[in-house]
């Protein structure tokens, strides 16, 4: 159990570590400008830690509670319209609005790579996150079936 804490721990600072490194080229060139960290963090964490969870579930303590898998099949119902409605929150403001706009201090040039950086790592994880929301409940049952029924974590 000591080995699977660790892991876990492990998995979350290079979770955190991945999120600054992403986001700091747009707070060093932005700064509070940018509406969208809340959401782009929130993004990041849900498609590793989803992503993780689908593909090194028995290598996590989770595999130990039934009753957690259980609402790990129902919890991504509610992250799912959190998802659509960050991306569509996102999606208006960079056609309605333009992304551009808070770039103003930006040379041309540097508004261009920064409005294709962004639009594109926004979209990276937001279909990460999207793909294993999706999976994560088909996972969670699958695994509750084999430790019910089959006897194997």
């Amino acid at each position: 159990m000591k080995q699977k804490v660790v892991f876990e721990l492990v998995w979350c600072l290079f979770t955190i570590v991945l999120m600054a490194l992403i986001l700091s080229p747009i707070w060093f060139m932005l700064g509070e400008a940018y509406p969208f960290y809340t959401d782009n963090i929130l993004l990041i964490f849900i498609a590793i830690t989803f992503g993780r969870y689908l593909f090194f579930l028995k290598h996590h303590w989770l595999t130990y509670s039934m009753w957690i898998k259980l609402v790990f099949v129902f919890l991504p119902v509610g992250i799912f319209f959190f998802l659509m409605d960050s991306f569509y929150d996102f999606q208006r403001f960079f056609d309605e609005v333009g992304i551009r706009t808070i770039m103003d201090e930006l040379s041309p040039q540097q508004q261009n790579q920064m409005a294709v950086f962004i639009r594109t790592e926004m979209i990276l994880f937001w279909s990460a996150a999207f793909i294993s929301n999706f999976l994560l409940p088909f996972k969670m049952i699958r695994s509750i079936y084999r430790k019910r029924k089959l006897g194997i974590d």
